[in-house]
């Protein structure tokens, strides 16, 4: 369910900016007609088109490939981040299940006398609970191999698109699909940080216990105390906390977000001061 709702609105921010890219140049041209301009022929992707003089079949082909271009970029985004956070949810499901088997390794503790049998029952829970622990930090390892530098360049991108956006909308005067282009990109790629930034923040949650979960509530009054020290080994090793990082600096959590958020107003701010100081001088 998770899954499906993240996946959802993942699908829906994509599709809705990608309508507004491709036809936002369209009804700019529109605009432009009826206003009595006769603007240059309008283009999704800023490129060099020396075929649109030529003939009209020759700037329709070039529409199409560009078309083509701008779906399948939106194809790759949708794929890519909805593996991720598919992974950062089949992780936290893993991590909570975990947690639910640890706390069964003494059993119900009903009888409280000590027995052999509960002693080896315990322990093969233990050692079924130690190898799912070993492969989730594996997972967790390898899913940060593979994601660090993409995510720092991301958020770095992200850092830099929020400031861009402030400083443009502060500056510049824009036609209303421009305006309305802006503002949905800004919030496409708030929306997808936040995404990222969620379900990072928890896998680092669950990925760590407390005092007082997994192997340290379990029923160890009826277990021996070589069991019990297991069970203290085994719940010292869930208690380290893993982190998903974006490039050497930053990890995927809600205050990374809320940091890129501040970082981005304060970029806007030293400039929208310098500016302010330029008039007072002039």
């Amino acid at each position: 369910k998770k899954f499906k709702r993240a996946a959802s609105i993942l699908i829906k921010i994509y599709c809705f900016t990608g309508v507004v890219f491709i036809l936002s140049p369209f009804i700019e041209y529109a605009f432009a007609l009826a206003g009595g301009k006769i603007p240059e022929y309008p283009h999704i992707l800023p490129s060099w088109n020396p075929f649109d003089k030529i003939h009209i079949l020759c700037y329709i082909a070039v529409i199409v490939c560009e078309t083509v271009a701008a779906v399948y970029c939106v194809c790759v985004h949708i794929a890519f981040d909805a593996t991720v956070i598919g992974v950062m949810i089949f992780i936290c499901g893993l991590f909570s299940s975990l947690v639910y088997q640890s706390t069964t390794i003494g059993g119900r503790g009903k009888i409280c006398n000590l027995s052999k049998r509960r002693d080896a029952r315990a322990h093969s829970r233990i050692i079924k609970c130690h190898k799912i622990h070993i492969e989730l930090v594996r997972c967790i390892t390898g899913l940060d191999r593979l994601l660090k530098n993409i995510l720092g360049f991301y958020f770095l991108l992200a850092t830099l698109t929020l400031c861009t956006v402030a400083v443009r909308l502060k500056t510049e005067r824009m036609g209303a699909m421009q305006l309305v282009s802006l503002l949905q990109y800004m919030c496409a790629t708030l929306t997808q940080l936040y995404i990222y930034c969620s379900y990072g923040d928890a896998v680092s949650n669950e990925s760590s216990i407390s005092a007082t979960q997994g192997p340290f509530g379990a029923a160890v009054w009826c277990l021996s105390p070589k069991i019990r020290r297991e069970i203290c080994i085994l719940g010292i090793g869930m208690m380290k906390q893993r982190r998903l990082h974006a490039g050497p600096f930053n990890t995927v959590d809600l205050p990374s977000f809320i940091q890129i958020v501040r970082a981005a107003y304060s970029y806007y701010a030293v400039l929208d001061g310098n500016k302010t100081n330029d008039n007072i001088n002039t």
